[in-house]
């Protein structure tokens, strides 16, 4: 695990030192050493966190003739696989580093190499005879990769902050971006926060030549594939062997692992699944919270009877509402603005685990791949509302009567939810989507913005970013393309982002077993019906769950990896939302309707609406937008 930054092409700003300049903004990403190569036309640099080979593994790394370079973040579960398969084909190593197999793969396979590699990766690569570069991200996205043109120059990096380091890119705002955030709490791929940096996409190569860059798009999960032969005990056998490979595959590591350890199914069954194939005790790591908050968000009381059934070692942590302490840190881990709150329980176990081991293993895709959240149950049953339900009667009665309802101070968001779901159930399915996971509706975010900067905004652009993928999908059922646009959009740029961004921030690997991508093509055959119902959701997985955990774990009401933001904003945390969205810092911006934002604000405060969501966003974009000023 490392951080990766260079450049690919001639330009007057391009030396040695603005590499380095660029190599030290990723040392957190890899305190452990780094390296740089330097040639006609291509700088490469590497920060390294040493898992595999801690004495030889090296960056950046070279063929035998030195004709091919790469510099590489992540980890390649079937490197020993492939590697013996390279040696028998006359390939030398002189190292034992998963990174070795990138350039003797090149030299078999060229671009196509992607395809042979399993595990969570991206990577550079420059082949000097042909002055040529290559970028590539793992297939659902697991590791990061920044890249901008500048002139015939291409830059890229693990992170924003490398680009930003050349000082060669302006720091322009873009307001289509910013609308996508305050959507969706995240910025999607390719969109960064600024106009002239783009993500590299899940799945996607880009080569650089001559001054051109292409992009192609080498992998996608097909939902059209599903098997509706196979019988209920055919799917646990494949899903016992496949979930039980992926768990043992990201074992490999010649440091100590850990495990995240929730209470829930998915960390759970990583636990059980770790405990079986480790000869030591697996350390695991739970939080928990202080201050106001809702009881049921804290389990670790479930959590410690899981560790305590398999002999672990179990590490627990409260986390107190001290957001105002951390919330600078978390802004120069994202370099852009970044809202999913369950970012303050994740930079403290990261924190805190890293202070036991270097490696972790996480729960982490298990909603994704089986129907795990509650707007999966909305898509669901949406399919037989619309179909039973008479228009005039829902627009007359059912939809202005659960508009009405009061939503509770504490506690859970059903009613918010079954709010959203009047709202969308008789669109299309796509826009009924749309609807679930927006944060704010484009009407209500073209109330946000100013009129100076609503006049540029395209909010029909950001919502076809999800309508037009899930029309796109060729799936049998809306539930599919659902899981489709997640494993698109929201896995890769919101949980897998924060993810890395926060354990890396504090030189800590995440691995992530359940997005192994074979487990990913595998979940894309299963019919629905094997995910989710009117009332069971993650179906398969509960049951092939059942041959490792107690009842207690699998029955228990699922409350995610999430901080009690909404009541902190209230209590805790309500003098500082007043300070950060007051008039005389948000308005400094220029960005926002003032008077809109001191509505949904006193709404909160006072109990009458829960608006945590957007007003958390609007905290963390001031909170970047003072420290990253454009």
């Amino acid at each position: 695990m490392c951080g990766i930054c260079g450049f690919y092409g001639e330009h007057a700003a391009l030396s040695n030192e603005t590499l380095e300049r660029m190599n030290q903004t990723l040392v957190r990403r890899g305190p452990d050493e780094g390296g740089i190569f330097t040639d006609s036309g291509v700088g490469l640099a590497m920060r390294r966190l040493s898992i595999i080979d801690l004495a030889g593994g090296h960056q950046p790394i070279q063929n035998e003739q030195g004709t091919i370079w790469t510099v590489f973040n992540g980890e390649i579960y079937n490197y020993r696989e492939l590697r013996a398969a390279l040696v028998q084909r006359g390939h030398q190593f002189k190292t034992h580093t998963d990174t070795e197999v990138i350039v003797h793969l090149y030299e078999e396979y060229g671009d196509d190499l992607v395809h042979h590699l399993r595990g969570m990766f991206a990577f550079a690569l420059w082949d000097v005879p042909r002055k040529r570069g290559l970028l590539a991200r793992d297939r659902l996205g697991i590791k990061p990769l920044f890249y901008a043109q500048i002139d015939d120059a291409l830059l890229f990096g693990s992170e924003l902050k490398a680009i930003l380091a050349t000082n060669l890119i302006q720091r322009e705002l873009d307001y289509q971006t910013l609308d996508a955030f305050f959507a969706f709490t995240y910025i999607p791929a390719p969109l960064t926060i600024y106009r002239n940096i783009h993500k590299l996409e899940p799945g996607h190569l880009l080569t650089y030549e001559a001054g051109r860059i292409q992009k192609r798009h080498y992998w996608d999960v097909d939902f059209a594939a599903v098997d509706p032969q196979a019988d209920d005990q055919s799917w646990l056998e494949r899903f016992d062997q496949a979930i039980e490979g992926a768990v043992t595959s990201h074992l490999v590591s010649d440091v100590p692992l850990g495990a995240f350890l929730s209470g829930g199914v998915d960390s759970s069954l990583v636990v059980a699944l770790m405990s079986r194939h480790l000869n030591e005790p697996v350390q695991t790591f739970t939080m928990g919270f202080g201050g106001a908050r809702n009881p049921l968000l804290d389990e670790r009381p479930l959590a410690k009877s899981v560790a305590e059934r398999y002999g672990c070692q179990f590490h627990e942590y409260t986390v107190q509402p001290d957001f105002c302490k951390i919330v600078g840190e978390i802004v120069d881990a994202f370099d852009e603005p970044f809202a999913d709150d369950s970012v303050i329980p994740s930079y403290y176990v990261s924190q805190f685990t890293r202070q036991q081991v270097k490696v972790a293993l996480s729960g982490l895709g298990g909603d994704e791949l089986f129907a795990g959240y509650e707007r999966y149950s909305g898509v669901w049953l949406s399919q037989y509302y619309s179909r039973l339900m008479p228009e005039g009667l829902h627009r007359r009665f059912i939809q202005p009567l659960v508009h009405c309802l009061p939503e509770p101070a504490h506690g859970g968001d059903r009613v918010n939810h079954a709010k959203r779901f009047a709202t969308a159930a008789l669109q299309s399915p796509a826009e009924r989507y749309l609807g679930f996971i927006s944060t704010i509706t484009a009407p209500e975010r073209r109330q946000l913005f100013a009129s100076s900067i609503a006049h540029h905004i395209d909010f029909g652009a950001t919502d076809r970013i999800i309508t037009e993928l899930f029309e796109k999908c060729q799936a049998p059922d809306d539930l599919s393309k659902a899981l489709y646009v997640d494993m698109k959009t929201y896995l890769p740029e919101d949980i897998l982002a924060l993810s890395d961004r926060l354990s890396m921030w504090h030189s800590l690997e995440v691995r992530v077993p359940l997005v192994d991508h074979p487990l990913v093509e595998l979940s894309a055959q299963l019919p629905s019906r094997y995910k989710l119902d009117w009332r069971r959701k993650k179906i398969l997985l509960k049951q092939l769950a059942a041959r490792h955990l107690p009842a207690e774990i699998i029955n228990h009401r699922k409350q995610g990896f999430e901080s009690p933001m909404a009541a902190w904003l209230r209590t805790d945390l309500a003098d500082y939302a007043r300070d950060a969205l007051g008039r005389d810092r948000l308005g400094q911006t220029g960005l926002f309707d003032i008077d809109y934002v001191s509505l949904k604000l006193e709404e909160h405060l006072m109990g009458r609406h829960k608006n945590n969501k957007l007003l958390f966003s609007l905290i963390m974009f001031q909170e970047w937008y003072e420290r990253h000023a454009v």
